[in-house]
């Protein structure tokens, strides 16, 4: 029989061990993936300093967890509340690339909707991970919620929240399936009057909530509008999403006064939206769609 190990030989093991994890941690054990713009970056297995480049991917952070793995956001992340007190990289098309070196991410999350790419290759240049999401739709937005899970080593709450979000949508299509649907003309803005074409993610909410949007058929994604092509569109609702600096929905409803013929004017039928809720590709898109849904269809019961 071999000889039993002394206490000083099984603490030196143990310390071995300990320091054979820690340099697989750190460096050997940095994973490889595909992101959602098929670019192969390579992350660290355990992502502790993360930055944001977009308020959608901030809020599903928060949303799986990982607050106290943030290590900085951009100038629009606001919500939860608690994302203001984190440190600022700077804006959405322009963040500080200074700032997010200085900040020492061992993962940055981009989006291609809205973050420029050159920015991601300047920062890929600088040796930096950075992993691109890139939802178009709610499946799009789940499927993002899942791989942010995977990369951060938070599988099951990711898996968790989304089997919420999943049985939060069947509910409202269940509900409003049998329903007839409005036309919906969803306004953002007031000058210029801009409204969502096909292809966007406000387009497939209007139709999970149960409408049809006017312009959905319009192949740009975010057409203008006149007040005439409106009355020819003849929408039975119009939902105000108000763009920075423009919140003013009074506004919206005095202009809207003077086109009475519209049968969403005539029906009184004019209602504001948050728009973050339906701008930002996150867990709250799925608050957008059952508030729409609701908006649409008054009849119908979504308590939780």
């Amino acid at each position: 029989m071999g000889k039993r190990l002394t206490n000083p030989q099984k603490t030196l093991i143990f310390l071995l061990a300990v320091l054979l994890l820690t340099i697989c941690e750190d460096v050997s054990c940095a994973l490889e993936f595909k992101d959602e713009t098929d670019r192969l970056v390579r992350i660290h297995s355990v992502p502790r300093r993360i930055v944001s480049l977009a308020p959608g991917i901030t809020e599903t952070l928060y949303a799986l967890g990982l607050e106290s793995r943030i290590a900085g956001v951009t100038t629009f992340c606001d919500w939860p509340v608690a994302a203001r007190s984190k440190p600022r990289i700077g804006g959405f098309t322009n963040p500080s690339i200074e700032k997010i070196v200085s900040l020492k991410p061992d993962l940055i999350l981009a989006t291609a909707d809205g973050n420029r790419r050159e920015t991601v290759l300047q920062l890929e240049r600088l040796g930096l991970p950075v992993y691109v999401t890139n939802p178009s739709d709610t499946r799009g937005v789940l499927n993002s919620i899942l791989r942010i899970g995977e990369i951060t080593r938070q599988e099951k709450n990711a898996r968790r929240l989304v089997n919420t979000l999943q049985k939060r949508l069947d509910c409202v299509t269940a509900q409003t399936r049998h329903k007839n649907k409005p036309r919906v003309f969803f306004q953002i803005g007031l000058e210029p009057m801009v409204t969502a074409g096909r292809g966007t993610l406000i387009n497939e909410v209007v139709e999970r909530a149960g409408g049809i949007n006017v312009a959905g058929a319009d192949m740009a994604n975010y057409p203008r509008y006149s007040a005439e092509g409106i009355i020819g569109a003849s929408p039975d609702i119009i939902v105000f999403a108000p763009m920075i600096n423009d919140n003013k929905f009074e506004a919206v409803k005095r202009f809207w006064k003077n086109f009475p013929e519209v049968p969403a004017v005539k029906n009184r039928r004019i209602h504001p939206i948050d728009a973050d809720l339906i701008n930002r590709a996150s867990p709250r898109i799925f608050d957008a769609v059952e508030i729409m849904a609701l908006i649409f269809h008054p009849d119908i019961n979504l308590s939780r």
